[in-house]
């Protein structure tokens, strides 16, 4: 099960910082020895800055899994470089084509319980490491199966990103879900509420991001369709969803139900959601469309939040992180008789 998502966007050594400090603190790593912390922060720092020194800008994504009692920190590196031209020989220890020792990608390896790699010549790179910190460690393995998307090279990574939820006090299961889905030379948000708390609607939640997953499109109205068929006969949900386009230097958003859509920024917009249950009667759909500026923040949250957190952060969200203000959404403003999420997207452009 995929718990928490963290993006970091690298377009120069001023971006490694922020990256490489995370592990300290993340609450996605809760349960991690200091080594292990150390170990992930390496293995970021690494990946980072290979990508500056070769291919100059990129992005940095890390997935907490939890599989059965073990947790996989999964880190994925793309970059939009001029590919590897010899993976092999890359990996050989001491060889570098930057004036380096060269152990960067085989230190990598080492390090990782899982490690995959896949370069195309003008296109660029993909680095997959998984770093176990929690039950028993993996056999060292180079996962040759596991397969890891290559992007075309149309545009430079615009936004980053942060997914937090948290269930209810004395609760372990959780309805709510934040997920963040590349697609269509954009990005899809999606903030899910299913109605009640406790393991039934977790479950329902786990069929409604995987419905999510599967018909991840820009047709936002579609999307939300095939959600409100995969609730019917359930105890319902609510649902907001936003999708940015980079093209247009704007994002598109509707829901339905109690969830909320916000933009922070020079100047600030508060969305609507259409009154209902998903899976209940289907609303007429009321799509709204945003630009987006430098430094905007847009944040999707359910109502396990506080209604005043989005206020709070007025003028102050331009300086701080999607993984910074998601942390303070949750740990500050959480509601603790309701399960609580939020997702947090930062524009770069």
């Amino acid at each position: 099960m995929t718990l928490g998502v963290e993006r970091f966007h690298i377009n120069g050594e001023r971006d490694l910082p922020s990256a490489v400090l995370w592990p300290r603190r993340a609450s996605l790593l809760a349960e991690a020895s200091e080594v292990d912390r150390t170990i992930v922060a390496t293995i970021i720092s690494e990946l980072g800055s290979n990508i500056v020194k070769y291919a100059q800008r990129g992005t940095i994504d890390i997935v907490r899994v939890e599989r059965d009692d073990a947790i996989d920190i999964e880190i994925t590196a793309e970059d939009f470089g001029p590919g590897i031209e010899n993976v092999e020989r890359a990996m050989s220890d001491h060889f570098s084509t930057g004036g380096t020792l060269g152990l960067g990608l085989p230190g990598v390896r080492r390090m990782a319980n899982a490690f995959n790699i896949r370069s195309v010549i003008g296109r660029g790179t993909v680095v997959f490491a998984s770093k176990r910190i929690g039950g028993q460690r993996l056999p060292h393995a180079i996962l040759k199966n596991v397969e890891r998307p290559m992007l075309a090279v149309k545009l430079p990574v615009f936004w980053s990103f942060s997914v937090r939820t948290q269930p209810r006090m004395g609760e372990h299961a959780i309805g709510d879900r934040g997920l963040a889905i590349e697609v269509n030379d954009g990005l899809l948000l999606a903030m899910i509420d299913v109605s009640g708390h406790g393991k039934r609607a977790s479950g329902v939640a786990d069929d409604l991001v995987a419905n999510l997953r599967a018909n991840a499109s820009a047709n936002l109205v579609a999307v939300m369709q095939h959600l409100f068929k995969a609730a019917q006969g359930t105890v319902g949900a609510a649902v907001g969803l936003a999708f940015v386009e980079p093209n247009l230097n704007q994002f598109r958003y509707m829901g339905i139900g109690n969830t909320r859509c916000a933009k922070l920024g020079k100047t600030s917009w508060r969305g609507v959601s259409r009154d209902g249950v998903l899976g209940g009667r289907w609303p007429t759909p009321y799509e709204q469309t945003v630009p987006l500026e430098t430094d905007d923040c847009l944040v999707l949250w359910t109502d396990g939040i506080a209604e005043n957190a989005i206020d709070d952060l007025r003028g102050t969200a331009a300086m701080r992180s999607p993984a910074d203000i998601a942390s303070r959404l949750v740990r500050e403003f959480a509601r603790p008789y309701d399960d609580s999420g939020c997702v947090v997207m930062k524009w770069h452009k």
